[in-house]
């Protein structure tokens, strides 16, 4: 998953220090190197990507322990705009939530909620009999959904 934010260094203390993940990378794209095998982004591809003569862009890259792998981009040209608030819900088209499955939910809603992320309802909320969950915010107003599972699921 990739998350283009606002404020690198913020995301990644919520990525790291909140969530748990390794920084495994923190660079400037393009590294002004061609294709090869220690190139993370040259500049002809990353101007086709966003669409922009000289694009860049400031990314980490993070991974957890269980295997999730999140990149966090900064832009820097194109300028980085928030996306208004009203537009990251669910009346509209996109991916809206990032989901994460952990274990020990109700430690998470309290480490993050004590981290000061501004929380979606103020309670871990049952669904069915499959899980519990629920959603914050991170800093660009991104929704970022917790899940635990209830045992094995049965669909019906």
């Amino acid at each position: 998953m990739a998350l283009m934010v606002t404020n690198l260094e913020e995301a990644i203390r919520l990525w790291r220090d909140v969530m748990g993940f390794e920084l495994g990378v923190q660079t400037v794209i393009p590294d002004g190197q061609e294709p090869g095998p220690n190139t993370f982004m040259h500049p002809k591809l990353l101007d086709d990507i966003f669409k922009v003569k000289g694009a860049q862009s400031r990314m980490a890259l993070l991974s957890s322990k269980d295997g999730a792998f999140i990149e966090l981009q900064e832009c820097i040209n194109p300028k980085i705009e928030k996306t208004p608030e009203e537009n990251l819900r669910y009346g509209h088209t996109g991916i809206h939530e990032l989901g994460l499955l952990v274990e020990g939910i109700d430690g998470w809603f309290e480490k993050i909620k004590a981290a000061g992320y501004r929380m979606q309802t103020d309670y871990v909320w049952q669904c069915a009999e499959i899980g519990r969950s629920f959603i914050f915010y991170d800093q660009d107003g991104n929704m970022i959904q917790i899940w635990e599972n209830m045992g094995q699921p049965e669909w019906s």
